[in-house]
């Protein structure tokens, strides 16, 4: 869903075809002395049959191809610095995306280059590209996060059900499999499903539901901010199945059952921090017997 304009920006740089402006921000972004390192490297390396001049040729041919997002964790420099077979490697890191993942029962805070912050539950990943945020303050999201938003226009984030663009706000958006919801706790946001064929306006104490991705439901929260930030997720008169997902992400347990079905109307929380007692409060005042394996990873439900 990026754009890939940074990546010919970065490659106007390597032929020294910036404008002052452009030269500018590149040179005050924080890579910027490691990526001129890296660069530097290559000047400098010397091999039997190797041939800087071409490297940077297929460099800068690389920087003008579409790679495909994953999530990466970044290494120091100086763990690759030097090896020729790893050049390539890393400009490829350094013109792809940042991307920040959560385990389960993790939670993470990002803080993105105008300052907004991202705070991510478990099981959810985050990216947006390295360079030039202000050009493309666009985000992917998977899973659930929390944003507080400075001020300021073109912030978007990006999901497989939609698009949320906002201007200066806080709120919340949970992207799990098919469960897809929003909640404006302050300012405005607005909502566009993937087919640009439905959207929704938010303010401050507005929240959303896509139902099988074509039919936006509205309701009103007294909320401020959302329980999970505070170690319990809340429910209202969700599908248990959407329960049992979050069960799994907060705990990294597989919850298995051979004829449970679609069970509508759940309305409770459980806690992040102690499984037993979370299980009990889900599924105990539903009439739903359970079993959990030794190791403590699969629970069985036993559907009466």
């Amino acid at each position: 869903m990026f754009e890939d304009k940074n990546d010919t920006i970065l490659a106007k740089w390597l032929a020294g075809e910036l404008t002052t402006e452009e030269q500018a921000e590149f040179e005050s972004s924080p890579e910027f002395l490691e990526y001129q390192q890296i660069v530097q490297g290559m000047d400098q390396f010397k091999a039997p049959n190797f041939n800087t001049t071409s490297l940077k040729s297929k460099v800068l041919a690389k920087i003008n191809e579409r790679s495909k997002s994953k999530v990466i964790r970044l290494r120091p420099l100086h763990y690759v610095v030097g090896m020729a077979a790893s050049i390539v490697l890393i400009i490829g890191i350094f013109f792809n995306e940042v991307s920040y993942s959560t385990s389960f029962g993790e939670q993470f805070t990002v803080t993105l280059p105008d300052g907004s912050v991202v705070e991510l539950n478990a099981g959810t990943t985050l990216a947006h590209e390295r360079f030039f945020w202000k050009n493309n303050k666009t985000v992917n999201l998977r899973g659930e996060a929390f944003f507080k938003v400075t001020k300021g226009e073109g912030f978007k984030v990006e999901t497989e059900s939609g698009t949320v663009s906002v201007l200066g706000t806080e709120f919340n958006v949970r992207t799990r499999t098919a469960n897809f919801s929003l909640t404006c706790y302050e300012g405005k946001v607005r909502f566009e499903t993937i087919s640009a064929d439905k959207e929704a306006i938010l303010e401050q104490g507005d929240a959303i539901k896509l139902i099988e991705a074509s039919t936006i439901q509205k309701v009103r929260i007294n909320e401020t901010s959302p329980s999970w930030i505070q170690g319990k997720s809340t429910f209202s008169n969700v599908d248990l199945n959407e329960v049992i997902k979050e069960l799994e992400a907060q705990y990294g347990i597989n919850i298995e059952s051979n004829a449970l079905g679609n069970v509508e109307g759940f309305t409770g929380s459980f806690v992040h921090d102690n499984l037993e007692i979370a299980l009990k409060t889900v599924f105990v005042p539903m009439g739903i017997a359970y079993e959990v394996s030794e190791d403590k990873k699969t629970v069985f439900l036993k559907i009466p």
